[in-house]
């Protein structure tokens, strides 16, 4: 095996191990996703918007939308202007839940970075800016 097929490995070990990665690839599949995405968007969406943005399925969606409304942290009103259409938005608590998320991400990659040290928290940040640079211009066109 070559480093390249080790390097590989590795990264699929890494990512796969430990609840902190279990937990934030959960994150980046539903209530959290959805709550981000309303919040940064700063204005109402569609479920089909949703859906494409989190390529994820209607249905899922759907159960995702219904969850997140009944805590209180998302709205869907009917659009005036198209009666056909549901538009999403975030409430306060919506707001306030991903806010919360959002800061402890924040702190827990600061406790991180800190303890691996200035040294390697710079060379990490490198590498990670030239490993996602590398991959965003080579990436082959996946159509469905």
């Amino acid at each position: 095996m070559n480093a390249i097929e080790e390097a590989v490995n590795a990264l699929d070990a890494l990512m796969a191990r430990g609840k902190f990665m279990e937990d934030f690839h959960r994150s980046g599949k539903g209530e959290l996703f959805i709550l981000k995405y309303l919040f940064e968007k700063a204005s109402p969406a569609l479920p089909s918007e949703l859906s494409e943005a989190l390529r994820s399925s209607t249905a899922r969606i759907s159960v995702a939308l219904g969850t997140l409304e009944k805590k209180g942290q998302i709205h869907r009103e009917i659009d005036t202007s198209n009666r056909r259409n549901i538009l999403v938005t975030i409430t306060d608590a919506g707001r306030e839940r991903i806010h919360t998320f959002m800061q402890q991400m924040r702190n827990h990659m600061i406790c991180v970075l800190t303890e691996m040290g200035e040294k390697d928290a710079k060379e990490f940040v490198r590498l990670m800016e030239r490993f996602f640079e590398i991959a965003q211009r080579t990436m082959p066109d996946i159509t469905e």
